[in-house]
């Protein structure tokens, strides 16, 4: 090795030493990315990883496409930066193709460069257009983020030193659960329960009045639960009665991950406000939030970023909806989706894991188990998954909060082949088989 390279081997050493978050417990070899492409990446001694999490599912086309890398490209040769007191071209340009896409009447657009904030967001507006209201319900499995308002509204973590600089406003409610519902009832039955246990909450469970309801359509992080269109509906229905502000939180699930542009789409539900981020831009960071005409805009000064209408992310977003469309990706994740969920339903046959198998589109995972009775979660086998995945050149997403996951996740980009998504399944199928052959559960 030459003095540069060992020169470059150590600094990157020492920069290991001062990174503030913690890595993964038991985590002694956090891989080193250098080159991504397309639904493959490398790490810096060379290995190839075919990528099942799109690097949290931000790549809905596949890392450093060349029509987002280019447009992204163009506009650092013109502007990078302007703050908020101006438009620029990408902004007026990437505003006009979410109207054309947005669903019902979400026609006003906002942008901040992280999920969390466009969910803070989407809450300011909602008590800005319910002034008076001191109260916002959540599900007890959401997730919205991780900065101090929205770690608050998702589901409870086992130990947080934040609570105290946290906002008390938050009130969660049960949701319906498919594959674990209360009593054996059947879906529509625990549906019906949900919805009259909200209104109660609405009407008798807070003090005051309640600005907004906020709901994942798919609960992410939560599970990969999928709550159904009868629930939706009914959400729907009870916040339109009591005046209350509809929020969907589509940051994972927007941009083509379900089979369609939106969940919102895909159930045929249009709420008040509905957030989006992570697909939109092939990897560059940006965020933010739809409303509906009928409510109130934000005033000067009421919700302002620096950098929050950052040009290059807003070219490679108006690239990377351009090739969404004309790719049919949409189309493609329904059809990558089925098949990869009927492979599953076969590997479900043999590896007893296997608890449940989830969807739709690619929004792939399954649940993994010690015993299909009981459904006792296997967080250690997920965790297994992963390990063992990533020895074999997979990476598979994993559910990794606290430990609470037994989620493995299957989402590459939209644009995965057929080829790689059965090369994907292969392992899978290969990995479950080994870590119960060692009688892990």
């Amino acid at each position: 090795m030459n003095t540069h390279n060992t020169d470059l081997a150590q600094e990157l050493e020492r920069g290991k030493t001062g990174l503030i978050h913690d890595p993964r417990e038991g985590d002694t070899s956090k891989i080193t990315l250098v080159k991504a492409k397309g639904s493959l990446v490398w790490d810096d001694k060379g290995r190839e990883y075919l990528d099942c999490t799109s690097q949290a599912w931000s790549n809905s086309l596949g890392a450093n496409d060349d029509r987002v890398v280019e447009a992204a490209i163009a506009q650092l040769r013109d502007i990078t930066h302007a703050r908020p007191n101006f438009n620029t071209i990408p902004l007026l340009q990437l505003t006009a193709r979410l109207q054309k896409l947005s669903p019902g009447d979400l026609n006003r657009i906002g942008y901040c460069l992280h999920g969390s904030l466009a969910v803070e967001m989407a809450l300011k507006l909602a008590f800005k257009n319910r002034p008076g209201a001191q109260n916002v319900i959540v599900m007890q499995d959401s997730y919205h983020g991780r900065s101090l308002v929205t770690m608050a509204a998702s589901w409870p973590h086992p130990t947080n030193p934040f609570a105290a600089l946290q906002p008390r406003c938050f009130t969660r409610v049960p949701h319906p659960d498919s594959y674990r519902p209360r009593m054996g009832m059947d879906l529509e039955t625990e549906t019906q329960l949900c919805l009259s246990l909200l209104e109660d909450t609405i009407t008798k469970g807070v003090d005051g009045s309640v600005a907004a309801l906020i709901i994942e359509p798919i609960l992410g992080n939560g599970g990969h639960i999928m709550v159904g269109k009868s629930y939706l509906q009914g959400l729907r229905e009870i916040c339109t009665k009591h005046g209350i502000i509809l929020i969907f939180d589509e940051i994972q699930s927007c941009f083509g991950r379900t089979g369609a542009m939106f969940a919102a789409d895909y159930y045929d539900v249009v709420p008040d406000i509905m957030t989006f981020g992570k697909g939109i831009s092939g990897g560059f960071p940006l965020a933010g939030i739809m409303a509906s005409d009928r409510l109130e805009g934000f005033a000067s000064g009421e919700d302002a970023l620096t950098f929050g209408q950052f040009p290059v992310s807003m070219a490679a977003a108006v690239a990377t909806i351009d090739a969404i469309i004309a790719d049919d990706l949409c189309g493609k994740a329904r059809a990558l989706g089925d098949y990869a969920t009927q492979r599953l339903h076969e590997m479900s046959d043999r590896r007893k894991l296997i608890g449940d198998i989830r969807g739709p589109g690619l929004f792939v995972s399954i649940e993994l188990v010690k015993d299909r009775t009981t459904k006792a979660p296997s967080p250690r086998a997920a965790a297994e998954v992963y390990r063992r995945g990533v020895e074999k050149g997979v990476l598979f997403g994993e559910s990794r909060y606290a430990g609470l996951g037994n989620l493995i996740k299957v989402k590459p980009p939209l644009d995965c082949s057929h080829a790689q998504m059965a090369h994907a399944l292969d392992v899978l199928d290969e990995v479950l088989g080994s870590i119960e052959a060692d009688g892990i559960a």
